[in-house]
């Protein structure tokens, strides 16, 4: 098996540079919140098992399958992040065929 990777080099326009940068700093939030959830009830887990409660009486666990926190994160990103919606809807708007290049 070969593994072979490629490299290109941008060169977005202004407002391209701006979409490029509101999108992966979205993304870096819901990252940070899923991380930030799995770790708050994973210690809480563990703070609750170190009172003696058993299995079956601690917080439930949260899975952390990309579905999964995708579902949460869509529950949750209203009251998380309410400017959500409008950097969705910014993320489609721009046409990609004006980049240099095409």
């Amino acid at each position: 098996m070969t593994l072979q990777a490629y490299r290109f080099a941008l060169d977005p326009t202004p407002a391209q540079d701006r979409l490029l940068g509101s999108h992966c700093g979205a993304a870096r939030v819901a990252f940070n919140w899923g991380l930030a959830r799995v770790k708050a009830v994973m210690g809480q887990r563990e703070a609750e098992a170190s009172y003696g409660l058993s299995n079956q009486a601690l917080t439930p666990a949260v899975s952390w399958s990309l579905y999964s926190l995708g579902k949460q994160w869509n529950r949750a990103k209203a009251d998380v992040a309410p400017w959500w919606v409008s950097a969705q809807k910014r993320r489609s708007t721009p046409d990609w065929t004006t980049w240099p290049g095409h």
